[in-house]
């Protein structure tokens, strides 16, 4: 009973979190909470995406 309880957590904060929307840049290597992020104050292509689309990046050290 413990595993199916734990395991259906971990399902819903996973599905929570894929379907966040973060921030990035095409050739940035972090995502982004928010698009007023002073680290992404002098970038002119901003793209707000889904958590699941944001590839091989790192989360940004000032957003989270």
């Amino acid at each position: 009973m413990k595993k199916m309880i734990v395991s259906l957590f971990l399902g819903i904060t996973l599905f929570a979190s894929a379907s966040e929307t973060v921030y990035v840049t095409p050739k940035g290597k972090k995502y982004h909470a928010t698009k007023s992020c002073r680290s992404l104050s002098k970038s002119k292509n901003i793209k707000a995406v889904k958590m699941s689309d944001v590839g091989g990046r790192g989360p940004c050290k000032i957003c989270y």
